[in-house]
């Protein structure tokens, strides 16, 4: 029993060690001061996933504040903040028009993660869902857009990413930054489901059936897998594998320049909500393919769409601005992993056992893209200096 207990002793301690060695190696990585303006309405959990995974790259990579802490998850941004799940209480944080102009100057980097916001029957969860949900708190604002356009004006980076086009964002808002971006968004969005079954927890939600049960008049099509498309306007459509799609699982393609650029995967999954983006004169540097047959091109092109739509938009116009067709930021990521030597590695060992795909998206492509525009947005302002 002795022996059983010293070598159990013995292995905590070793591994102890190993993360301690890890995380020292780790601290002597030159330290980046970057000033980043993260914004994000779409929070309903205490960990806040919405926006984890960027600020895990922040502190892996070493990007401080200017106070030179590593950034918090939990503090460090701008939205909707839970406080306490079981009285509901929440707050929030947002800009002021008199403070557009001084953050503009002060942040170095705006990244609009989620805009969408809370809806009443993701915050309430006690009551009874209602049949039209209200907003609690969200959409893009006239603050928000100011800044962006300020930011820009000023040669700062801004990125923005999926959601911030839709209801419950003011339409001339969503006018002025589609302009300010150069894109058209299309009021499209879609997501892949391992199982249309919405009795299963990775299943869609119940009134995704019941929309599109009253909208086509026909049967859901419960125990497939697919891709469910939803319009702004509220119309909604299935692709389901074997009759649309001969694969159902979204796949993201880069070119080779960009592959070269940002080290990012030439090919890769991707099992999150995405939307249709007219990209304008700007670059695209990674498109989404659906693997469809002859059947879901032609239900495709019936609702205007086609089977390759851009993923990475960078801007052409003015300023520095990249716009992400997806839900990029929301990835598996354990943010102890963060400050350890070869973190990277752990952090994709640990996480690749809970969703494979997305463990993978984060760590060959989400993480090297981002971190590679931040490098040279970093190097930028250092010759600029």
């Amino acid at each position: 029993m002795k022996k059983v207990l010293y070598i159990s002793l013995y292995l905590i301690i070793t591994i102890l060690l190993i993360v301690l060695i890890l995380h020292l190696g780790w601290r002597f990585k030159t330290r980046q001061e970057l000033n980043v303006y993260i914004l994000d309405k779409s929070v309903t959990q205490l960990d806040r996933p919405e926006h984890k995974s960027f600020v895990w790259i922040l502190n892996h990579n070493r990007f401080v504040q200017p106070n030179g802490k590593s950034y918090s998850n939990k503090t460090d941004y701008f939205g909707f903040f839970p406080i306490d799940l079981k009285t509901e209480a929440f707050d929030f944080r947002s800009i002021r028009i008199n403070e557009v102009d001084e953050y503009a100057s002060r942040y170095d980097v705006a990244y609009y993660v989620d805009c969408y916001g809370v809806q009443s029957f993701e915050w309430y969860k006690g009551k009874a869902k209602p049949v039209r949900s209200q907003k609690v708190y969200g959409g893009l604002n006239q603050n928000d857009y100011l800044l962006m356009k300020s930011m820009l004006d000023k040669n700062k980076l801004v990125i923005a990413e999926y959601n911030m086009f839709s209801t419950p964002t003011n339409a001339l808002v969503r006018i002025k930054t589609e302009e300010l971006f150069g894109i058209n968004w299309k009021g499209w969005a879609g997501k892949f489901y391992s199982t249309l079954n919405i009795t299963s927890p990775s299943g869609p939600p119940v009134w995704m059936k019941n929309l599109f049960e009253s909208q086509h008049l026909g049967t859901w099509p419960e125990g497939k897998q697919g891709i469910v498309l939803i319009n702004n306007d509220g119309l909604i459509d299935v692709l389901v594998e074997g009759e649309h799609l001969a694969n159902s699982l979204p796949t993201i393609h880069s070119n080779t320049e960009a592959v070269e650029r940002f080290g990012i995967a030439s090919q890769i999954a991707y099992e999150h909500w995405f939307e249709i983006i007219d990209p304008g004169s700007n670059t695209v540097h990674s498109q989404f393919m659906l693997d469809v047959t002859p059947e879901g091109e032609e239900k495709l092109k019936r609702l205007g769409l086609t089977p390759t739509f851009p993923a990475i938009i960078e801007g052409n116009t003015s300023g520095r601005s990249f716009y992400f067709c997806g839900d990029f930021a929301e990835n598996p990521s354990k943010l102890w992993t963060a400050k350890l030597l070869g973190g990277k590695s752990m952090n994709h060992f640990i996480n690749r056992f809970e969703s494979t795909n997305r463990a993978k998206f984060f760590n060959q492509y989400y993480h090297p893209l981002m971190k590679s525009i931040l490098k040279e947005y970093t190097e930028t302002l250092k010759k600029e200096e």
